[in-house]
């Protein structure tokens, strides 16, 4: 008899920490397509030992766990899959793989899809294209025949839920009907497909009262006495602290006791890789590499493609082939050199632009020689162009990040990128986050921490890492006070702490003295001395801790 398999899959980022273990509740209710009960159908969280509950006479189960689970395979043969993340990993029974995987919303409108072909043998993996929380179905084109299981993404879970019962001719399962699915999922209606049976199975069986719930979430407050330490303090939600350096700055003895995680400030974008075409200078970024991996220290590679500090080879390129194999070329070359060394890139970095420097004023996409050439596309491009060669040469992990200023705040630029991105994700642009640069003060913008949150709450929803990738508060023209300052570091470093897709916090410069602001600030300020004046960083210009330290030291503490 073939068993019910009745599939779950629950895709979420890390919880956040808790003071004690979180509990999650999985709750239902198996029916057959009369309405009747069913008894003893087995229903189980993947994978966990122990962790699995049994319908009684109503049809009900109650699956309580603490734990938090990675999916693992299951599927109808001759095809089974799993998925961590979004990382989808197919075994069959035929001897090439060769189809798509799409993720629909549940209205039955596609939002993604990726293409696979000639896998090893009969199995492989591929990264499907992210997709928004809620519930979505995938949909697996294999060699001309269709796969269908509904796929549910919630925050704070990563499990799969699995209900088997002996009652039942069926194997092949798909979607019929669902509720709108948000923290909780009402009903969800299966029925058989594809098949020709002489016997009579019951033709559909339903899920109900499906409630997905977790107890309340309570930061833990921790005593950690340096920056880097009260980021990792936490086991489930570990924020990296961060400084952009030259080669100079990496070598401050704050680097490593402070701050665990680095970004290149200038060393690997495009003017200092590739001054010359088909000429790869890296000798100042290895110099910055090897330094921060001699002290345990992550480094984040920055940025790849990016209008400014372009060579005017690039500039001059007036062929769209031609600039879509130059692209190329650099983004792979460039991840070769360095590959594992680097644990995430800015993919492509400031491609909004408004009116003004504060994010208001006619929104629109910035003209540079890739979009000119390209148009709007060259982002997911450079994105896809990314994670194929990183997937393909051992570099399953890097996380690939779009970085833009002023998208903080509640204005125009913020609403306009949160559109963006939904629709480079429908076309598949594999972004695995969204950077955050807040360089607060004149002549940018001053966001409040709710309208922070609600920009990061907003990319979390769709399963996006965000982070904090460019900060500073100066102090310049009295725009910001020294009191704003400290309470603003406080409120949005504790945005961040209680945002559980929050994993980074980068200051641009580990010291006021090693501020951009000492170049750039002259005329920022309209001072002869802007490096007294913006004041914009944690350590003063003799690396001493300054009040603002104390105050993201207790936020990132919980405090």
């Amino acid at each position: 008899m073939r068993g019910l398999i009745i599939t779950l899959f629950m895709l979420v980022a890390l919880l956040q920490s808790l003071a004690t273990a979180q509990t999650i509740s999985i709750s239902g209710t198996v029916k057959n397509s009369g309405g009747g009960a069913i008894k003893d159908v087995t229903c189980t969280l993947a994978k966990v030992s122990g962790v699995s509950a049994t319908t009684d006479a109503s049809g009900n189960f109650s699956i309580v766990t603490t734990a938090v689970v990675k999916m693992s395979s299951s599927g109808a043969q001759p095809l089974s899959f799993s998925l961590n993340g979004r990382e989808l990993y197919i075994h069959s029974t035929e001897k090439e793989l060769n189809g798509i995987a799409s993720v629909y919303s549940s209205d039955g409108k596609r939002v993604s899809s990726v293409n696979f072909t000639k896998m090893n043998s009969s199995s492989g993996s591929i990264l499907l294209p992210s997709f928004t929380a809620g519930l979505n179905i995938l949909k697996i084109t294999l060699n001309g025949k269709t796969y269908t299981s509904p796929l549910l993404q919630l925050p704070g879970l990563s499990a799969r839920l699995q209900c088997v019962s002996g009652n039942s001719d069926m194997n092949q399962l798909t979607l019929a009907k669902s509720a709108a699915a948000a923290a909780d999922v009402d009903t969800l209606v299966m029925r058989k497909t594809g098949f020709s049976e002489k016997r009579t199975p019951i033709s559909s069986y339903t899920v109900s009262n499906l409630a997905i719930t977790m107890d309340s979430i309570v930061a833990t407050t921790c005593n950690a006495t340096t920056l880097k330490a009260a980021g990792m303090c936490r086991s489930n939600h570990q924020i990296l602290i961060g400084a952009a350096v030259d080669q100079r700055g990496v070598n401050n003895e704050l680097i490593g006791k402070e701050f665990n995680y680095i970004t290149a400030d200038n060393a690997m974008k495009w003017d200092a890789t590739e001054g010359t075409e088909g000429v790869f200078t890296f000798g100042t970024a290895d110099q910055i590499v090897s330094a921060a991996q001699s002290k345990g220290v992550k480094v984040k590679g920055h940025a790849l493609v990016w209008h400014s500090q372009l060579p005017k080879w690039v500039e001059s390129i007036n062929n769209r082939d031609r600039i879509q194999s130059v692209m190329k070329k650099h983004i792979e070359t460039v991840m070769e050199h360095f590959g594992n060394k680097i644990i995430a890139w800015d993919v492509v970095n400031e491609a909004i632009k408004t009116d003004s420097d504060v994010g208001s004023g006619n929104a629109r996409m910035r003209e540079s020689v890739f979009y000119n050439l390209i148009g709007e596309d060259f982002i997911p491009l450079a994105f896809k162009m990314a994670r194929e060669y990183a997937d393909s040469h051992n570099m399953k992990d890097m996380k690939l990040y779009y970085n833009d200023y002023s998208i903080d705040g509640d204005n125009d630029k913020s609403r306009f990128l949160r559109k963006k991105v939904k629709e480079w994700l429908d076309k598949g642009a594999p972004i695995d986050g969204i950077g955050f640069q807040m360089h607060i003060g004149p002549p940018n913008n001053i966001p409040t921490a709710q309208a922070v949150k609600d920009n990061m709450d907003y990319y979390a929803s769709l399963g996006l890492d965000v982070l904090i990738s460019e900060w500073d508060i100066n102090l310049c023209g009295g725009l910001v006070t020294a009191a704003q300052q400290s309470q603003l570091y406080h409120d949005i470093t504790a945005v961040c702490v209680n945002n559980p897709k929050c994993v980074a916090i980068t200051w641009w410069g580990v010291n006021d003295e090693e501020s951009w602001l000492n170049n750039f600030g002259g005329a920022i300020c309209n001072t002869t001395n802007p490096r007294q004046n913006s004041q914009s960083l944690l350590f003063n210009n003799n690396g001493q801790k300054k009040a603002v330290y104390t105050q993201v030291l207790n936020a990132l503490n919980g405090k």
